[in-house]
């Protein structure tokens, strides 16, 4: 007898993870693993009073399998020992542990040194720890320090100190919480004589809620599958969540760490020309040396001759250089006088000048010149740096730096013709630096083209910034410090001071009146705290749990709340982080500084900040996946936990389940998306995001249910498998006509849960919250057999873009047609359900989703006789009594025998003229060998890598040993790397011809069997 008997005694086993103890029925645990972890074995102990039943459904158009809990029941013993049920599972929080010590710092998923604040060297090692959901093996400890393997019987996660230290993880040398903590039960068959069978996983998942006391003599546990995890929030688990920190800021010394602006003198009215006429020459005229008559003491105040004159090493004269032309020309070609020295007189000015320049006004042109002039609306562009890789106060550093290196008076590179600075109430106020007769302004600008435009119309010559080495123009937006300081950019119908619209309203501007000394500006806001686009630092109030030094290749992706002052909406987006340190400003740790990667795609960063009475910005952990296979993309999910491979290849990322690979039959994923013409690119964040409504959206995309299936060793692990493939092939159990229990008797219905319309969702924009496109395909036979009715399904694939496959409409019909042929082919009819009851035994390796093969004179197929045989279906349903009898079944089947790819094997290497050796699993799972679906007889052909014209065909096989074949003949293949093929349709063996063929355009194969169905 073995397991799958219906005679004999079960016997059950509990393992709760990461404890020492394991319950069992009374039979003992052999066959089972000894230890918890190397070095600790399980102390087995009789406890399972006991189990409930087992019980899950699948729909037929794929999805999440939905199981209900199974329900163990242990027995108490008041005088028992520590290892009681009563005493494990009675244990009440926190508050029940007899030893306990703090974390001192947080702990990532890979550290093995585990720091604590009390000392625990004193104790017996090796011995199990628990901090929170997760249990260590302690191998040493010091007095501050515990050695331990993370992860026993569960994950590793996550453990971090929050809220500035009042929230502290603990150590535990008991497990005090048990809601949440990974659970498994195995079941095995007791023979006569006392020894067991293999044991069988009968469910593997968690401890769904606290255990219950049953009238103090049995306490109760609710064990719920893996799967039920997908409907828990996807949060970033053991990590916490943090904010900007306000009154700093970080300037990484490139990226907007540089304050600018412009200042420009002018008339008071806008219809006066660009220079100011300011004198007639008088008296003695020589080239170097002349009078001006002025009535004007003060007229220059605002320029310095010692400023570069542009027939220096400099290109353009200085805004500030007094340069004199006899007209109202052109800034660039007009002949000038190059003042070195101005002296003011009782009647106006004595002007000494350099007549070494080529363009140099000769006596003559200027004793014939009515008036000189001076030049206005000349831009004079300051730039000064706010800090390198450095924090600073903030907005202060405004301030600061203004004080510190801006103008102060309008002499020198460093002066200027005013200087501004911001109040308390956001305003920059703008303050003149001379006495002059003439107009000051200060401008700001959000993108330099609009400044340049602004400056070329006015003056000829772009705005630039003048300093010893030279000049520049302006800066790029990214250089410049402009997103925290809010000007009101959004008004498209601002005018500029001079009369000359702006582009889109992006500069602003605040002037000086005719002789008053300033003016303002109200700003619309100034960030509390903000992060601007391309800054290569976040600076926050707490960390996130990111290691604390970068590692090359290794990112993390972290997801952002943050409102959006311009739009006034909350939107959110995701940034990529190398690495976290702490944040120190003046001797102290202020916060923690969040490096970012320096080459991520910053056309998908926008900046983000605190605004005044708006909701802070937000920023936590999250994970996304670019043109990710289906299958990948799942298995990134469920896998993940933090990244860095820990539970296995698919552990990339910074949220998930944080399931173990050995939990997954990864093969399943991987094979069922393989003919997907979709991948999927998408952004998970950690603040409870839905999983299930994606997972449920992507399955039913690939014709697939997600399920509990045991493998080979027993274990059940998370599976894809396809429905709709009623395929001999794919049968787990034969159920003949006296495996079924005759009361009640098996039973036949319709299943009625039809599909005549399909609404697919995608084009999803996280900022918004919503999905850009969509597109309806109807079924109009069904609608019209149902008179009129439209039964819908809508798949919400957030991560489909239209960018994979066009949005015209023939694109997207193409796109999503197959998919809608093969649902409507499936749940636009009525499906044929059959119910009823085996043994338990029986049925013990079958889970919905397996197909079984079924035979009964009480039911019927698709016509109208009654009785079938040998017809395969889906158990869409189960219903098990597991320490009683009987098992009922729902099967569902769709009366199509699809047909799936067929046979092939890769050749690797030729062993002979008539020997060959195969892959193993080259086309198959890791559990299958390729092998294993040709036979001796077989007739075969050889296909060479991209050369089927060149096949060898009609090979017949002789015989198989292990991997190696053997033909009749000699083969004839000299290059390895093609593959095994079964020959055409009229040659191919009955095994084979119930795989896929291809048919002619008459729907024929060979010359008279209809077309297969595919699936």
């Amino acid at each position: 007898m073995t397991l799958s008997s219906d005679h004999g005694r079960r016997a059950f086993a509990l393992e709760i993870g990461g404890l020492e103890y394991r319950y069992h029925s009374g039979a003992g645990t052999t066959g089972l693993d000894a230890d918890v972890i190397s070095g600790i074995p399980f102390i087995n102990r009789e406890g399972i009073v006991s189990v409930g039943a087992f019980s899950a459904s699948v729909d037929p158009s794929g999805g999440i399998a939905q199981y209900s809990p199974v329900s163990v029941s242990l027995s108490i013993d008041r005088k028992a020992d520590s290892g009681d049920a009563g005493v494990i599972f009675g244990r009440c929080g926190a508050r029940s542990a007899s030893t306990r010590a703090r974390l001192t710092s947080s702990l990532d998923r890979t550290s093995f040194s585990i720091g604590v604040d009390t000392d625990l060297s004193s104790l017996t090692f090796p011995k199990l720890m628990h901090i929170g959901a997760e249990t260590v093996a302690v191998s040493s400890a010091t007095s501050t320090t515990l050695t331990a393997t993370r992860g026993v019987r569960s994950t590793p996660q996550t453990h971090s100190i929050g809220l500035e230290g009042s929230i502290v993880p603990e150590v535990t040398l008991e497990i005090t919480t048990f809601r949440g903590r990974r659970a498994a039960l195995w079941m095995a068959h007791q023979y006569p004589d006392g020894s067991l069978s293999s044991w069988s996983q009968i469910i593997n998942g968690f401890i769904e809620s606290s255990p219950v006391i049953e009238e103090g003599d049995t306490i109760s546990l609710s064990i719920a599958p893996l799967t039920a995890l997908i409907d828990t929030d996807l949060s970033d688990k053991g990590i916490n969540q943090t904010r900007l920190l306000q009154g700093y800021h970080y300037f990484d010394g490139r990226n907007g760490s540089a304050i600018e602006y412009a200042l420009r003198l002018s008339h008071d009215e806008h219809d006066r020309p660009r220079r100011e006429p300011f004198g007639t020459p008088t008296g003695t005229i020589t080239a170097g040396a002349f009078k001006v008559e002025s009535y004007n003491s003060n007229e220059f105040d605002d320029f310095d001759v010692s400023l570069p004159t542009g027939a220096d090493d400099y290109l353009f004269e200085h805004p500030r250089f007094p340069r004199l032309r006899p007209d109202d020309g052109s800034f660039l070609t007009s002949p000038s006088v190059y003042p070195t020295a101005i002296t003011s007189t009782a009647s106006g000015f004595d002007i000494t000048a350099d007549t070494s320049p080529s363009d140099s006004l000769l006596a003559a042109q200027i004793q014939a010149a009515d008036y000189l002039y001076l030049p206005m609306f000349r831009y004079e562009l300051k730039q000064h740096q706010l800090g390198t890789e450095e924090i600073k106060p903030w907005p202060r550093v405004i301030n600061d730096t203004l004080e510190g290196v801006g103008p102060i008076d309008t002499q020198g590179l460093s002066g200027g013709v005013a200087k501004w600075k911001l109040t308390p109430d956001n305003r920059a106020i703008v303050s003149k630096l001379s006495d002059s007769r003439f107009t000051a302004a200060v401008f700001w600008w959000l993108f330099s083209d609009s400044i340049n435009r602004e400056a070329r119309a006015l003056s000829d010559i772009y705005p630039l910034h003048f300093d010893a080495n030279g000049t520049n123009t302006a800066l790029f937006y990214d250089l410049r410090c402009w997103y925290p300081l809010d000007f009101g950019w959004g008004d498209h119908n601002f005018h500029t001071l001079d009369g000359v619209t702006s582009s889109a309203g992006l500069i602003r501007g605040v002037r000086t009146s005719s002789r008053t000394l300033g003016g303002s500006f109200q700003l619309r806001d100034v960030a509390r705290a903000y992060y601007q686009q391309r800054e290569l630092g976040i600076l926050v109030e707490g960390g996130l749990g990111l290691p604390t030094s970068p590692t090359a290749g290794v990112y993390h992706d972290l997801t952002i709340v943050y409102y959006d002052h311009q739009t006034e909406q909350t939107k959110r987006q995701i940034i990529q982080a190398t690495h976290q340190e702490d944040a120190v400003y003046d001797s102290s740790t202020i916060g923690v500084l969040i490096h970012l990667r320096q080459d991520q795609a910053w056309s998908n960063v926008v900046s983000f900040g605190d605004w005044t009475d708006k909701e802070r910005a937000l920023i936590f952990r999250g994970g996304q996946y670019t043109g990710e296979r289906p299958g990948v993309a799942l298995l990134r999910l469920l896998e993940s936990g933090g990244g860095l491979e820990v539970n296995g290849d698919y552990d990339t990322l910074a949220v998930g389940l944080n399931i173990s690979s050995a939990d997954i039959d990864e093969a399943s994923f991987l094979s069922i998306d393989s003919t997907s013409p979709f991948t999927l690119t998408e952004q998970f964040s950690g603040d409870g995001t839905d999983l299930r409504s994606t997972f449920e959206s992507v399955l039913r995309l690939l014709g697939a249910a997600l399920v509990m299936r045991r493998d080979v060793s027993g274990r059940a692990k998370l599976t894809l498998i396809s429905v709709g493939a009623d395929r001999a092939r794919s049968v787990s159990a034969d159920i003949q006509e006296g495996d079924w229990l005759t009361d009640p008797p098996p039973s036949w219905d319709v299943y009625e849960d039809i599909v005549t319309q399909i609404k697919y969702e995608y084009d999803y924009d996280p900022e918004l919250n919503s999905y850009e496109s969509e597109v309806t395909f109807n079924n109009p036979e069904a609608i019209n057999r149902y008179g009129g009715e439209r039964s819908a399904i809508s798949l919400k694939l957030s991560g489909i873009s239209s960018r994979q496959f066009g949005r015209n409409a023939g694109d997207i019909f193409d796109q999503f047609l197959p998919t809608s042929s093969r649902i409507f082919n499936l749940l636009s009819n009525p499906l044929r359900v059959w119910r009823g009851h085996i043994g338990t035994g029986k049925s013990i390796y079958l889970d919905v989703g397996s197909y079984v093969q079924c035979s009964s004179p009480h039911l019927r197929g698709y016509s109208d006789q009654y009785g079938v045989t040998d017809q395969v279906g889906m158990v869409r349903a189960i219903h098990q009594e597991l320490m009683g009898e009987g098992c009922e079944l729902e099967v569902i089947t769709t009366g199509l025998s699809p047909v799936a790819w067929n046979a092939s094997a890769l050749v690797s290497q030729i062993s002979s003229s008539t020997v060959v050796k195969v892959a193993e699993s080259e086309f198959s799972s890791a559990a299958i060998d390729d092998v294993s679906f040709f036979a001796a007889g077989d007739r075969v052909d050889y296909i060479p890598v991209g050369d089927q014209d060149n096949a060898i065909t009609g090979l017949t096989i002789n015989a198989i040993a292990g991997n190696l074949i053997q033909f009749t003949t000699a083969h004839g293949i000299t290059a390895v790397g093609g593959t095994l093929e079964p020959s055409t349709y009229a040659y191919a063996s009955t095994l084979h011809r119930s795989d896929a063929y291809l048919a002619n355009s008459s729907d024929i194969i060979d010359t008279t069997t209809p077309a297969q169905e595919y699936s």
